[in-house]
């Protein structure tokens, strides 16, 4: 699961590559392993002379004439990138990622015999943006490809090794075969859509993809089944909604188009009064050249199957998700909780202690949830666990030896506020339990009396094979296990309650029939 950016518009902006590393910024919270940023310039001079000039450039006066930068490193946005940098980066298109890894971010065994240098490359490599230099396309892109091996086996047996460790270099290669192999008395737009459509028959895979092409123009298109949003704003010539168009971007979230300051252009609007911002559909296409002529169109039929921890997990509150702010959908999720939990005998218990009861968040994602369950319900609202402002998304961590000692590390229990309470915890997932067990601990030894659990999401029983790390199922703790003995592996006790949400309800909050929702990973519907 990651962030895209993609960005295009009618001339050349110095401020190409910042604009798209601040979209990159508002999507942080998608992953801060990797970050990088690609610009594409316009030249005014023809393509032969260009290539004439070329042939006659000397030294590194050669790279005058080379319309692509890329910029790109380990580390979070801000870390990655400087003002110095970002200055240079000139174009009239940009893409850009920020990347949690689910995939390729270690040396493979059979990497291992290479030298040092070799191994700095293909580190390099892997981090997106990806480009063909000879051929002109760069490539970011939010999934999981499930055939890399087969893809990259036959591009091998061509004569090409892979240049590093990123599934999307599968999609790339694809897209690049089918672009280049097309008649060249062919029009821009057919090659896009046949390599397109290549893409999604050849590639077994979810993704939501964004690529620019040297002298050709940006395409933005989703996988069937659409499991990773992808939307769209447009700016005008007029700051507002009146004026020729002067530039399109796409971003995995609309926080990040609104504040890149593009508006929406879908006919329907938001409860804020807001155009909403139109999301290419699963399946679908949209190609825009150089001169802003676009072309829209549906590859193959569309098999919706929105991932609904989207909602629960990765997206920043202040996003849209089918046209309701994620803020919502989460309260939305909470209260169907409450209602349900409300006939139980736990409920009764706990109303008797109400003036020594408290709700409190893991923070932050479950934050506007707790927030308004304290707000309906009357009970106390409480902070109580502190996390550290400059710590990591915990869950996004590489490995199981960081999330543990990222969880140590960033979260503080006030002792004050929990001692002789009973406690309701409210949170956006258990997957592995390692955040909640440490903090059920963490409560117990503070004095904490009881401790009850609201999980906003399902749960997560089955591996996910869709841009999200749980591949295993021993990893996972509500593997195999009944309510009760979840219970007893996060260290809750009998008359404790753990209440998840269930797939109706987080179908009925986002707004979608759950036959349109993945529920791989808590009802095992793979196939």
């Amino acid at each position: 699961m990651c962030g895209v950016i993609g960005i295009i518009s009618n001339q050349n902006r110095k401020d190409m590559g910042a604009l798209v590393a601040h979209g990159l910024y508002q999507l942080q919270n998608r992953g801060d392993f990797s970050a990088g940023v690609a610009t594409i310039r316009k030249f005014s001079i023809n393509k032969q002379k260009q290539k004439m000039l070329r042939e006659l450039a000397v030294e590194h006066t050669v790279l005058d004439l080379n319309p692509l930068k890329i910029e790109k490193g380990h580390g979070k946005v801000s870390e990655v990138f400087t003002k110095a940098k970002l200055s240079q980066m000139t174009g009239f298109m940009g893409v850009g990622q920020v990347r949690y890894p689910t995939a390729g971010y270690t040396v493979s065994a059979s990497d291992k015999d290479l030298s040092h240098e070799e191994k700095s490359r293909m580190s390099q490599a892997s981090i997106q943006p990806l480009h063909a230099p000879h051929g002109g396309i760069v490539i970011v892109h939010n999934g999981d490809v499930h055939n890399y091996a087969e893809i990259d086996a036959y591009f091998t047996n061509l004569g090409l090794r892979k240049a590093g460790n990123n599934d999307v270099e599968a999609i790339l290669k694809v897209f690049s075969e089918e672009f280049h192999s097309n008649s060249e008395s062919l029009d821009d737009g057919k090659k896009i859509e046949m390599a397109v459509r290549g893409v999604m028959e050849r590639v077994k895979a979810t993704y939501s993809a964004i690529a620019i092409i040297n002298n050709v123009g940006l395409v933005a298109f989703r996988d069937p089944e659409g499991r990773r949003p992808l939307f769209y704003g447009v700016a005008r010539e007029h700051d507002g909604n009146e004026g020729e168009i002067t530039d399109y971007a796409f971003a995995s979230e609309t926080i990040a188009l609104e504040k890149m300051l593009f508006k929406g252009t879908s006919n329907k609007l938001y409860a804020s009064g807001r155009q909403a911002y139109d999301e290419i559909a699963p399946g679908e296409m949209i190609f825009i050249n150089s001169s802003l002529d676009v072309i829209r169109k549906q590859i193959m039929p569309s098999r919706i199957k929105l991932c609904p921890f989207e909602a629960s997990y990765f997206m920043r509150a202040s996003s849209y998700l089918n046209n309701n702010l994620v803020k919502n959908i989460r309260k939305l999720i909470v209260d169907a909780m409450w209602k349900r939990f409300m006939s139980t005998p736990e409920y009764n218990h706990l109303m008797k202690h109400k003036t020594d009861l408290i709700i409190c968040p893991v923070p932050r994602t479950a934050e506007a949830a707790a927030i308004h369950l304290a707000n309906t319900t009357g009970i106390a609202y409480n902070s109580s666990i502190e996390k550290h402002p400059f710590s990591p998304r915990i869950f996004l961590q590489p490995t199981q030896e960081h999330r543990e000692l990222d969880t140590i590390a960033d979260h503080y229990v006030f002792r004050e506020e929990v001692e002789g309470k009973y406690v309701i915890i409210v949170d956006d997932s258990i997957v592995r339990g390692t955040t909640i067990k440490h903090d059920i601990k963490y409560l117990r030894h503070l004095g904490a009396k009881e401790i009850h659990l609201f999980i906003t999401f399902p749960a997560i029983r089955h591996p996910c094979n869709h841009a999200i790390d749980f591949h295993t199922t021993e990893e996972l703790i509500a593997h195999g296990k009944s309510l009760p003995e979840i219970k007893k592996a996060l260290g809750m006790q009998e008359n404790e309650a753990l209440v998840y949400a269930t797939k109706e309800e987080l179908s009925q909050a986002i707004g979608l029939p759950a036959t349109h929702m993945c529920d791989e990973c808590y009802v095992n519907s793979a196939h």
